[in-house]
């Protein structure tokens, strides 16, 4: 291990409800290539919420994920570790501008008016956008915010099979490093992720998170509403969704004319935090386009559908420039480890945990 840049090239590591997946990436010719990766199932009830609800089975699976990872085994303890979307905190906000000394209480005071937790519970990361002006009555900071107690119990659970934390981030803060294409047009962006058991929402400014929320549509709801009208197992109900999606011409339309309904609130209400963003956003921008991803980004039609509902271009998220693919096989379900992937990408900075500020 290096003395001098201890923890560098950490590993990503990203918790969810259902997966546990790990990413290591090291340099290459042209960025990046990946190291060692990983994905292991979680039981129903061991993590909800993103909460760890049964910690002896988490650090089994957590030994497992590391122990039996493809390609080599990471030569690293350290990780940048996904904190689930739901249970954060993430904005943009606006602090009056004091002298530095003072700047902190301005800030916590301010952080009350938005942010839904007991401070005093809470881990609170800040960042300023741009330099300040001394003229200027308020400064622009991106903050993030998380419960002190669920950072506990990634730490222990982590700790327990040798892993290092070097740095917790908001799923959208990692996922935003790797969903958006550098050649991407001005403005803001729009991502959707898809998950088994929520919709994500995250909009960006410049390489910053300016909004982020949590939608309870789910790819397992979708499943089991296939399941209960169509009379379907689970696994044949996940079938139909994957073959037919909102394809009219596959199964008589009959997926779709079971799930577009389901789909029609959720654009409706992507709609209206469009409008709020942009009637709202402490800077003139507009959200330009749409990027499509997790599990479900890849449902036939889906793309079609939001581009003529939101009136904005849509794609579907691939596998990141910077980082050599290892293989099809991976590069084919790139959409459901982006979040991994962004992680690691952090992780693969040499002062990847110099970042922010939490001294509040």
């Amino acid at each position: 291990m290096s003395l001098l840049h201890p923890f560098k090239h950490a590993m990503g590591i990203d918790i969810s409800d259902q997966v546990l997946r790990m990413v290591q990436l090291a340099p290459a010719r042209k960025g990046y290539r990946v190291r060692s990766v990983s994905a292991r199932p979680v039981p129903a009830e061991a993590i909800q919420e993103g909460e760890i609800r049964q910690p002896e089975v988490v650090v089994n699976i957590l030994r497992d994920l590391i122990r039996r990872s493809a390609l080599k085994h990471p030569n690293t303890r350290a990780a940048v570790v996904c904190l689930p979307e739901r249970k954060t905190f993430t904005k943009i906000i606006e602090v009056p501008n004091v002298e530095d000394a003072q700047f902190t209480v301005s800030l916590r005071n301010a952080l009350a008016e938005h942010i839904p937790l007991n401070l005093d519970e809470a881990f609170v990361d800040w960042q300023p956008i741009g330099s300040a002006d001394p003229k200027a009555k308020t400064r622009r900071v991106i903050v993030a915010v998380a419960p002190q107690l669920l950072i506990e119990s990634y730490v222990s659970a982590l700790k327990a099979v040798g892993i290092i934390p070097i740095v917790f981030e908001p799923e959208s803060a990692a996922l935003s490093r790797v969903a958006i294409p550098s050649s991407a047009a001005k403005g803001s962006h729009l991502i959707i992720d898809l998950g088994a058991t929520r919709t994500g929402l995250i909009i960006t400014e410049g390489d910053l998170v300016a909004y982020s929320s949590t939608l309870p549509l789910s790819g397992t709801g979708l499943t089991s509403i296939l399941q209960a009208k169509l009379s379907l197992t689970t696994e044949q109900a996940e079938q139909a969704k994957r073959l037919c999606g909102l394809d009219p011409r596959k199964g008589k339309g009959a997926v779709r004319e079971l799930l577009e309904p389901e789909l029609k609130p959720l654009l409706q209400r992507i709609l209206e935090i469009i409008s709020y963003y942009e009637e709202h956003a402490t800077a003139v921008l507009h959200v330009v386009d749409v990027t499509l991803v997790g599990g479900g980004a890849a449902m036939l039609g889906l793309p079609e559908l939001m581009q003529s509902t939101l009136s904005l271009p849509v794609h579907a998220g691939t596998w990141p420039a910077n980082i050599r693919v290892p293989s099809t096989q991976l590069q084919a379900v790139a959409t459901s480890y982006l979040t991994a992937l962004g992680l690691a990408l952090r992780g693969a900075s040499a002062h990847a945990w110099r970042n922010g500020n939490n001294d509040l």
